[in-house]
């Protein structure tokens, strides 16, 4: 019975082996060979993004050969059919409205963090490199804090009107996403007693962002 069950004593190990070694053999394959990128969608542009918006006001009295603003910091996440910019600064709007800087500053403080949503219809390019969509702003809401003669806070609702400007696209090898918004008009109070701010210039948001990859 010794000499029967020997050599199953030597098959086993060499059957573990064997396999180890195919396996290995295997793994290395899998490493060599090329990974075959998911098919382009429009769900590419999906994640998060930080980058740059740039105000552009219409000056006529503005000088040419003016140095360039540098913009802001913003961050952005854009899903299935909404970009949600985060912080949306509003003190440009602010200043435009108030004519003061510091007291726009005490009011952009109080107001706090503005985060402003925009549905959007995307369509892949043909070449599926890009993405092009268009943006469907509704209108900006701020509830303003404004001092007044006698020291009481006053509130006041500041509704800005915001159109897309055609133009908007990602780019899918790169990750960057490019558009433009202007703010057309504001108005001021609401319902019936709203009145348009007069004199407000039209202001356009060039923002300009690089998704986050996925390490």
């Amino acid at each position: 019975m010794k000499r029967v069950f020997k050599p199953v004593k030597w098959i086993f190990p060499m059957l573990m082996f064997g396999c180890a070694f195919a396996f290995t053999a295997c793994s290395d394959d899998d490493e060599n060979t090329p990974v075959v990128p998911d098919e382009v969608t429009t769900e590419a542009m999906y994640g998060d993004y930080t980058g740059k918006m740039l105000t552009l006001a219409a000056s006529p009295t503005a000088d040419e050969g003016e140095d360039t603003p540098e913009g802001v910091d913003v961050s952005a996440k854009v899903d299935n059919d909404t970009v949600y910019l985060e912080k949306f600064p509003i003190k440009d709007i602010v200043l435009s409205i108030v004519q003061d800087e510091t007291l726009a500053d005490q009011i952009v403080e109080a107001v706090g963090d503005v985060n402003y949503k925009i549905g959007y219809e995307p369509t892949l390019s043909e070449a599926k490199d890009s993405i092009s969509f268009v943006m469907e702003p509704e209108p900006l809401k701020l509830s303003l804090s404004m001092p007044s003669a006698t020291g009481d806070a006053q509130t006041m609702v500041v509704e800005v009107k915001v159109e897309a400007v055609d133009g908007a696209g990602y780019a899918v090898e790169s990750g960057n996403m490019k558009f433009d918004l202007s703010a057309t008009e504001v108005l001021l109070g609401e319902g019936d007693s709203q009145i348009s701010f007069p004199g407000f210039p039209a202001t356009t948001f060039k923002f300009d962002m690089n998704q986050q990859k996925a390490e």
